[in-house]
Order: C-alpha cells, then structure tokens, then sequence
C-alpha cells in the first residue's frame, strides 16, 4: 500500500488445509489463532512475522494496541516477542512497549489468544479483551465486534508474501486506562485486525486504513508486489463484504507532510467502482502521534474521510468521520 501505490486481491484466507469454514469445532475462529507453527520448517522462518491489531477511538480519546511476534521463535536468540500501546486523550498522550530478550509469551493455535508476560489478547464468546500493563501505563479494552469477517493473502515475490484477515471490520468498543495515578473510561468504534506472513520487513509496503459509517466500514488496503499492482477497497456490512480489486479501485496521494525525514500522506483520494458500488472518498490527516518502531520515532496517523458512496440504490454522503490509516 506507497511509492508505487499496490493493492492485494483478495481470496478467502484458509491457512491451513484442515481448515473449512475457518471456525473450529468449539466455535473460534482459527484464522484469527496464531499461525507459526505451519511455518517453521520453512528456510525462510527468521523473516517470520505476525501481529494482532485493535484500536478504539472516538472524538477526543483513542487507543491502539499491537501484540507482535518476529523471526524463528524456535529461537530466542533470532526472534522478537512484544506488547505495545498508545492512549492518547485530549490532554494526555502515552505509550508502552513489552519487550526483551527471553520474554516469556504463549500463542494458541485454536483461537485469538496470546499472552505476552502479563499481557493478553483473547476471544471469548465472540467478544475480543486486551490486557496491557505497562510500567505507567495500564489498559483493558472489550471490543463487541460487527460486520463480516474477511481475510487476504497476496504473494510479493517468489518468496515472501503476507496474509491479513479481519476479525472486526468495525464495531463497538470500552477502554479503561490507568495513566499517572489517573482513571480513564470511554467507549468508541473499535477495529481488530491479525497479519502473519514471511517476507523482510523493511520489503513490507503497504497503505491501510478504517472508517466506520454507521452500520458499515469502508476499509482500503494496498500493497507493493514485485511487478503488480494488489489490493482494493472494501466495503463490509453485518452480513456482506463487497471487495472491489485495484483497477476498479484507486487510490492517489494529493499531499504530502514532512516528519524529519519521514514522509507520510496529508491528503488521499480513494475511488471504487463497479457493479452497483460508486465510492469517492477524500481523507485528511486529523492528528498524528509518534510511535517507536525499529527503534525510531515515526508518526502514527489518524484521518478524518469525507465523501460519497452509492451502494445498490442507496446513496449516502459522509462527512469526517474519523479512522486510522498507514503508509508504510
């Protein structure tokens, strides 16, 4: 999803051979477990990589947590294991990372379910938890999900490709933070999303990004291939995830914005078209906060979209309705 903008096509993401309707026998959905143990035998496992999203914002507060998982975890000395976290208010700005040599962590292969030291990401009954405690800072989310369940996976090159499924399109979400003696409480949109695949990380290119509009989210995603364009928009009710591919879809980045020596987009123009779906949509940069990645500070972005859609019959006009979004 950059300087060539790529988009993946999207396929129904089955990991494993087993797999028919993606929900195991108990109800959970397998896709959303972890998946490096179907990969370890692979020459190239030490570019393994794998995280599980969630955010929760609403006008003035807003949460994103990532649990992440690097290289061959057969290994502690080749991989990296870590939680972190970002709540930022209309005062208040903190994060948090968990991690270090040896950390002790566990991965379940039948459901969403990993914990990392004293940090955990898990379904239960269809909802989704997460349990962070930093040093200063503590949160604990519930994340009530809606909208049909949809996954990706694209090849980059002859070995390296990656895979996305989201497990919460959109939906309702609660927050309790604790941050410098002080309790937070608040409740917004929410979003759940897990990406597991090989490839060297600094080759990952890609732009996401999420808006919930009312009993729908219109998200887009677009990756960089080695000769090909791959991606497209998707527009996802309760029931319903209608997938446009890049050629019906599009996206161009109007504006650019300066961060040190960091560029990320100001301004985007995305389009969908086809059989009975009309999208134009233009996203701005709202708020931006900094993030450590790879060790260095790089913004995190935050847009408000505004634009119409045509779905069928109905038409509907949205004005700054607030998501994240990425380019990396």
């Amino acid at each position: 999803m950059k300087k060539k903008i790529i988009v993946f096509i999207i396929v129904l993401l089955i990991p494993l051979s087993s797999l028919v309707s993606g929900f195991s026998k108990n109800g959970y959905d397998i896709n959303d477990a972890a998946h490096f143990k179907y990969y370890e035998n692979d020459e190239n496992i030490i570019y393994w990589y794998e995280w599980w999203y969630a955010n929760i914002k609403n006008e003035e507060n807003g949460i994103v947590i990532t649990f992440v998982t690097f290289g061959d975890l057969n290994n502690p000395l080749a991989s990296i294991v870590g939680a972190y976290a970002l709540f930022f208010s209309k005062n208040n700005f903190a994060e948090s990372i968990t991690s270090f040599p040896f950390i002790p962590y566990h991965l379940d292969y039948e459901k969403c379910n990993v914990s990392i030291l004293n940090n955990r990401f898990y379904e239960e009954d269809g909802k989704f938890f997460v349990e962070h405690n930093g040093n200063d800072l503590k949160i604990y989310l519930e994340i009530y999900p809606q909208g049909e369940r949809f996954g990706s996976f694209c090849n980059i090159d002859e070995w390296q490709w990656m895979s996305w499924y989201v497990a919460c399109p959109y939906g309702y979400g609660k927050a309790k933070v604790w941050f410098n003696g002080d309790e937070y409480y608040f409740e917004g949109n929410a979003y759940h999303d897990h990406n597991w695949g090989i490839a060297k990380f600094y080759q990952l290119k890609w732009d996401w990004g999420e808006f919930s509009l009312g009993d729908m989210a219109l998200i887009y995603g677009f990756v960089e291939g080695k000769n090909e364009m791959l991606g497209g928009v998707h527009i996802v009710k309760q029931n319903e995830h209608i997938f446009v591919p890049y050629g019906k879809s599009d996206m161009e980045i109007l504006e650019w914005k300066r961060f040190g020596v960091e560029k990320k987009p100001k301004k985007i123009f995305i389009s969908a078209n086809d059989k009975n779906i009309n999208l134009e949509m233009n996203l701005e940069l709202y708020k931006f906060f900094y993030t450590i990645e790879e060790l260095k500070l790089k913004p995190y972005l935050m847009g408000k979209a505004s634009g119409r859609l045509k779905i069928y019959n109905e038409e509907i006009f949205f004005f700054d309705i607030k998501g994240f979004y990425e380019h990396r």
